[in-house]
């Protein structure tokens, strides 16, 4: 038999930007006989451009969110309506949007009869002219809708461009600023009158917590198991029993295991999101693509079989759990998809638990081992050996921790074994059904936060300190209590609900049904100072609410966490109360209360509290 080229991974490897003849709109676009994810925005943008309100709809985030690719799929399903596309009208959307997406002329008509005018790229234009374009585009001519994609920066800065009343500007253009400013602190879309929308793709995931589980399960199901007729050319290779690529295929797959495989790798993609990565589309595509390719070629792998044909060594990194950290990338490569870096730090390969190792066995590393087992069992007889060895063993270890990782069906302490400890809690304040007697979450941010401060209090404490903000300095022996809040005032919530309290009306956000959605951040919200304001809101994402559950426990890290200590201590001065007056002073000494009391003289007398 030959050696055969599989096109499909000929495919799948286009969405890797490590090659230099690749370009951006291979991201877009890559293959247009492939269905496109059923993106939930793409049905709000259907229903939002019918509205007779709306004029001016905003889609802002990062480059890579695919807010192209969202005009180009509404367009097509204004000219088909039907839930499948063909590829030539696809391919005729694209063309006309890149000829008209300056929103010079109509590019379609929504199904009410009025005309849609989209501007592909705001960064296209300089900040005089998208600010003009902006303005503009507030309202479309022939009572149309205009579509504006535009990352954040630019769009400040065209609307900054407007305010300058000495070059002309008209000041009309805040409007937009101002609904994605809402929509970051209230979760809201629209503006009240419902005529601008903005959405931010930044609250976009990949891996949403949805029933199909966002793009990540969906593109893993599209590429191994939808159309299984792409993978025959790999039946009939010479090198189908050393190849890598369909190795990792096979087993993301398989019907009994490739399931929860494919579910461990969204849990690492949505672990990454809640620490506060963003992963955009086009990131996901390229981790995705080179996960399953292990960033090989069919080329490679004929080129690797023709050498040796029995050589079962050399595939090890280019497993999927392996290739999905990207060890083998440069620094350069890992920087052209962040990521990498987010998935990186929740390597569970790099995360040493007695009860995982103790089972890890070299025997059944399946058939591609990482080393030859001679290699690291043999004797040592100097530092090099020895240095050596312990290598190996690393590498040993890790591989095996991370294949144990994916492969097992107990997904109870997933986040523990990415080195999370906290995570299973962080993602329990999501479920609406808790019951609400359970204030351990509670009391361990409290406790957190009180570390943060420099205090250190043993046992399950009924009310949080506040010290004075010019005590928050980790060093002194004595500070003084600003404030004492009861515990019981205290809760912490979900994003969704955070907003809701921040709105104050009761009207759900609009952000959770805007996009693929997923809470990546909760809030511990204290009651204020004065009666009439509102609660200060704490935020954390996963990554800061280990931190403060590791903090709550003893463990201090200063110097490598001081920004994020600094920034805790900054929200938590707000809560200091300078409006005291009395001659009493609450004082912390150590971990014991004093009260310093003014007597006549100016006699300053201590007692304990």
């Amino acid at each position: 038999m030959p050696l055969e080229v599989n096109k499909h991974v000929q495919r799948i490897r286009r969405y890797q930007p490590f090659d230099a003849d690749t370009s951006e709109m291979i991201y877009e676009q890559a293959d247009w006989a492939q269905s496109l994810f059923p993106v939930v925005t793409l049905n709000y943008l259907r229903n939002a451009i019918e509205r007779p309100a709306t004029k001016t709809i905003v889609l802002t985030g990062d480059a890579g969110h695919g807010k192209t690719s969202l005009c180009a799929s509404l367009l097509a399903w204004l000219q088909v309506d039907a839930e499948t596309i063909p590829p030539d009208v696809r391919k005729a959307v694209f063309r006309e949007l890149f000829e008209a997406g300056d929103a010079s002329r109509p590019v379609g008509w929504t199904r009410s009869g009025r005309p849609l005018y989209i501007l592909r790229d705001l960064s296209e234009l300089s900040l005089q002219a998208g600010a003009h374009k902006l303005m503009e585009l507030l309202d479309p001519p022939d009572e149309g809708v205009a579509i504006i994609c535009a990352n954040e920066g630019q769009l400040r800065k065209c609307v900054a461009e407007d305010e300058n009343l000495e070059k002309g500007g008209t000041g009309r253009t805040r409007i937009l600023v101002n609904t994605l400013t809402e929509g970051i602190v209230r979760g809201q879309v629209s503006d009240p009158d419902g005529t601008v929308i903005v959405i931010n793709l930044n609250y976009q995931s990949v891996a949403a917590d949805s029933p199909n589980g966002g793009l990540i399960p969906w593109v893993l199901k599209q590429w191994t198991t939808t159309q299984w007729s792409r993978w025959k050319p790999c039946e009939t290779c010479d090198a189908r029993n050393v190849c890598p690529i369909l190795a990792n295929r096979n087993e993301l797959s398989d019907p009994t295991r490739g399931p929860q495989r494919r579910a461990a790798i969204r849990d690492v993609f949505a672990a990454a999101e809640r620490t506060g990565a963003v992963v955009t589309t086009r990131q996901a595509l390229s981790v995705t693509s080179y996960m399953l390719t292990g960033g090989l070629s069919c080329e490679n792998v004929h080129a690797r079989y023709q050498r040796s044909h029995s050589n079962m060594l050399w595939q090890a990194p280019h497993l999927y759990h392996q290739a999905l950290f990207g060890d083998r990338l440069t620094q350069q490569q890992r920087h052209q998809v962040p990521a990498f870096f987010a998935l990186r730090k929740l390597d569970p390969g790099k995360v040493s638990r007695r009860q995982v190792d103790d089972r890890l066995d070299p025997d059944t590393a399946g058939d591609f081992p990482p080393a030859d087992a001679s290699s690291y069992l043999q004797k040592v007889r100097t530092n090099r050996d020895v240095h050596k060895q312990a290598e190996q063993l690393r590498g040993l270890y890790t591989f095996l921790r991370r294949a144990d990782f994916f492969n097992s069906d107990d997904n109870t302490d997933r986040f523990a074994r990415m080195g999370l400890q906290a995570g299973d809690d962080f993602v329990r304040i999501q479920d609406k059904n808790r019951d609400p007697a359970d204030t351990r979450v509670r009391d361990r941010f409290l406790k957190g936060l009180e570390a943060v401060q420099g205090i250190h209090r043993a046992g399950s404490n009924p009310d949080f300190f506040i010290l004075d903000p010019a005590f928050f300095t980790h060093r002194a022996r004595a500070a003084v209590i600003s404030r004492r809040v009861p515990s019981k005032g205290v809760e912490v919530v979900d994003q969704v609900t955070q907003w809701q309290e921040e709105g104050r009306t009761g009207v759900a956000p609009e952000m959770q049904n805007a996009v693929e959605w997923l809470n990546r951040a909760i809030y511990i919200r204290i009651p204020a100072v004065d009666s009439g304001q509102g609660a200060v809101s704490v935020e954390a994402d996963l990554l800061r609410f280990e931190l403060l559950t590791r903090w709550a426990a003893g463990l201090r890290s200063e110097v490598q966490h001081e920004a994020e200590i600094r920034g805790l201590s900054g929200a938590l001065a707000e809560l200091a109360d300078s409006s005291n007056r009395d001659d009493e002073i609450q004082v912390l000494v150590g971990n014991v209360m004093r009260k310093l009391m003014i007597d006549v003289g100016d006699k300053i007398r201590s007692v304990r509290a």
